[in-house]
């Protein structure tokens, strides 16, 4: 044999010789990785359930089946489900420094009801596939996958009912995630009402607290944004159609503060009796600010999801959560109403509100609750135009007059405004001392 061809032969070995480590290594991470989620969803579901897991590990290919056992079901669920069992089947593949993994329902009297609804009875009612990327030098784990669900029609006598089929991706490099979900058109049709909800979709990004994204608590920063376009309920009383539904969620790290923003908004609300026509509101809106200190907060979050599944626990440590929750109160809250506004027929309703708490002790509180007023400073307002209130369908501009007259409403130019304050315990509204 000529030296290029034992060079050539050595390669080769010691190619595959790296190949098989790398498989190996995988095979072993993804072991690892399995049973830390297992128990980790043993400690969530602690009280709650039993997870029963039965593993054949092999070199290439290692194969799961896992048993989900509500630990207290309504009997005409654990009936209808044939048991409380729900069994799954998890598939795990090896390759090189990666893995990729599928999980489904296993055979049982579970999946053969849900065939039965299914729009595909020949597709798996849902599945999630992972793809799993190992670095040996960093330890750091990645994961990426897609959780499917078919679309479920479930008919009865009262009428049909639809749920869109959904997809799900996700990712996880780190401590950073992404989370993108589309779900299709859903609703309930009966004789007395119809219901609909149409395209539904979210988005997710952030950033955990922890590099092992098993131990991690809370999202340091996060944001979100989930859409619905349409609900509709037709009945033959009345009709709801709300447009453009919205939900935005902010949340970043200032100076050892936890700064979130979550925001509420629509473009259309419409209430009106069924045959009638009637304007919608318009834009409604509102804004929430929350503003706590970060460490403090992720120990009593910490605290209270090793107590989950055990209400015993929570009253045997009383006294330690109320420590907590003083590390807590002790640095300050801040809660505000950045903007809570509404459009009707061309005009505009618009308030907010500040609300500042100062240091104070949970565990002083919960024994003497009427003492928070004096660590509260609220400032609030609300104004309403009044060519607005008069295209109300309900106007009485007797009643708003006598509000007027007892001060519970400023007439200032053309609009009506609310003002609200508390500050060391006082409230005053429009200026007004309020006795309490």
């Amino acid at each position: 044999m000529n030296k290029k061809a034992v060079i050539g032969c050595v390669s080769v070995l010691g190619l595959s010789a790296i190949y098989l480590a790398g498989v190996y290594y995988s095979g072993q991470e993804a072991n690892k990785f399995i049973q830390q989620a297992v128990e980790q969803a043993q400690v969530q579901s602690s009280g709650k359930a039993f997870i029963h897991v039965e593993a054949k590990p092999g070199f290439y290919t290692s194969s799961y089946q896992v048993v989900y056992t509500p630990t207290e079901l309504p009997e005409s669920a654990e009936e209808w489900m044939g048991g409380r069992d729900i069994p799954f089947n998890l598939d795990v593949k090896h390759g090189f420094l990666g893995a990729e993994s599928t999980l489904v329902l296993a055979e049982g009297s579970l999946l053969t009801k849900l065939k039965t609804f299914q729009a595909n009875a020949s597709s798996e009612p849902f599945v999630m596939q992972t793809q799993q990327r190992f670095n040996p030098f960093s330890k750091q784990l990645a994961v990426s996958g897609e959780f499917e669900t078919d679309q479920f029609v479930v008919q009865s006598e009262e009428g049909t009912a639809t749920v869109g089929a959904m997809q799900m991706d996700f990712d996880q490099q780190g401590r950073d995630f992404t989370l993108d979900l589309v779900m299709q058109d859903s609703g309930i049709d009966t004789q007395d009402y119809k219901l609909s909800v149409k395209g539904i979709e979210g988005t997710e990004s952030g950033r955990l607290d922890h590099d092992d994204p098993m131990q991690a608590v809370m999202a340091e920063t996060l944001e979100a944004l989930f859409n619905i376009e349409q609900v509709l309920v037709e009945s033959d009383k009345y009709n709801v159609d709300a447009k453009g539904l919205r939900l935005d969620v902010q949340q970043a790290l200032n100076d050892g503060r936890m700064l979130t923003s979550i925001g509420y908004a629509a473009d259309s609300f419409q209430v009106v009796e069924a045959g009638k026509t009637a304007p919608a509101f318009i834009d409604p809106n509102l804004n929430l600010t929350f503003d706590l200190d970060f460490a403090s907060t992720r120990e009593l979050a910490i605290m209270l999801q090793d107590m989950q599944g055990e209400p015993d626990a929570m009253h045997q440590q009383m006294e330690s959560i109320l420590a907590v929750a003083d590390s807590v109160t002790e640095k300050g809250i801040g809660a505000d109403i950045n903007d809570l506004s509404v459009g009707w027929e061309g005009y505009k309703a618009q308030g907010d509100a500040e609300l500042d708490i100062a240091p104070f002790q949970a565990s002083e509180i919960m024994m003497q609750p009427d003492k928070i007023r004096q660590y509260l400073t609220l400032n609030a307002q609300f104004t309403v135009p009044v060519a607005m209130l008069e295209a109300m369908p309900d106007y009485n501009p007797q009643q708003i007059s006598m509000f007027v007259q007892m001060g519970f409403v400023q007439k200032q130019g053309d609009s009506y405004k609310v003002e609200l304050q508390l500050k060391q315990g006082e409230v005053t509204l429009n200026g007004q001392t309020v006795p309490m």
